[in-house]
Parts: C-alpha cells; sequence; structure tokens
C-alpha cells in the first residue's frame, strides 16, 4: 500500500498495486493459525488483523483507482482537477472477502441541511 496507495497516486501504480493485493489474497489460503490455546493467543490475533488489513487494502486501491479526479486527501497525478460533474457523489464498495474481488456503487451527495437554523455550504476546491 505505501508503495502503490501513497498520499500521491496515478491509475498505472494502483493497477499494480491491485495485482499486489490479489496476490495476497490468493496467497492467504497458506495462512494457518498454529496456536490452539484459548488465552493470549497472539498467533490468532496477528492473523485476524492480517485478514482485516488485506480487507482494508483491497477496498482502499480499488476505490482510489475507480476515482479518477484529485479530491481532498485523494491525490491523482494523472487527474489532478478536482471533476465535480462526474464525482460530486459517494463511493459504496464492497469486498467478497473470500476472494479479494470488489463491487462499487454510488449514493449522491445531498446539498441541504437538517435544519432551517444554518444555511448549506456549497462544496469548493481546497486551496493552499
Amino acid at each position: 500500500m505505501q508503495q502503490h496507495a501513497a498520499v500521491f497516486r496515478s491509475g498505472e501504480n494502483l493497477r499494480a498495486g491491485i495485482k499486489g493485493i490479489q496476490e495476497v489474497y490468493e496467497s492467504f489460503t497458506n495462512v494457518q493459525v498454529v496456536d490452539r490455546s484459548l488465552i493470549w493467543n497472539s498467533d490468532l490475533i496477528e492473523t485476524l488483523e492480517l485478514d482485516n488489513l488485506r480487507g482494508q487494502a483491497a477496498t482502499v486501491i480499488n476505490a482510489a483507482e475507480n476515482r479518477t479526479e484529485s479530491r481532498g486527501a485523494h491525490a491523482r497525478e494523472d487527474y489532478p482537477e478536482r471533476d465535480d460533474k462526474n464525482w460530486m457523489k459517494h463511493s459504496l464498495i464492497w469486498l467478497d472477502n473470500e476472494t479479494g474481488q470488489t463491487h462499487i456503487d454510488y449514493r449522491p451527495v445531498h446539498n441541504y441541511t437538517l435544519s432551517d437554523d444554518i444555511e448549506v455550504i456549497p462544496p469548493k476546491a481546497r486551496v493552499y
């Protein structure tokens, strides 16, 4: 993830990272929990943490490769501009934890408040 999905990203590098994460998924069948104790089983805990991290890595890198714009902390070198026309939406991602495959869908951004006490603050590009 540090090599292929750092803060400044490119589609080519993200695709290479996706391939690497897929290889991690395929190699996970070789992972075993040898320690069978029920108290202070660090082998089990570390295996569960590894399983969680590979799922997080798969969702983050696939979502980053899918979003062809730069927005907030997501900076694509090959798409340096924010693209509200195509990307003013929330990305939702589902993971098949057995295969590492993902499915991406979207939901709209709601530009309204739940109270009349405050005005809507329209989104705008961050500038530094």
